[in-house]
């Protein structure tokens, strides 16, 4: 797992989406699991913008780029360049 990962793990478990015993991979469905609802996502969103001073456009926000630890990663790692 790599570190965007991790840190979108810490961010689920601080604010209740995910609990200490839940295990999640990198591939593993966010929504079809139950972690993140829409407005769940919304706070995700917004901690990944504050958190790697990136902005998100609203089209990229879809299930292949957003449903999993995998596509978010990549989607921020892509941001970023």
């Amino acid at each position: 797992m790599n570190a965007i990962s991790k840190d979108i793990v810490q961010f689920l478990k601080s604010r209740g989406f995910l609990d200490g015993k839940t295990q999640l991979t990198e591939h593993e469905s966010l929504t079809e699991t139950g972690v993140i609802d829409s407005i769940g996502l919304l706070q995700l969103v917004d901690y990944l913008e504050s958190t790697y001073k990136i902005e998100i456009p609203m089209e990229i926000i879809t299930p292949d780029n957003f449903d999993t630890l995998a596509g978010i990663s990549q989607s921020v790692e892509n941001l970023k360049k």
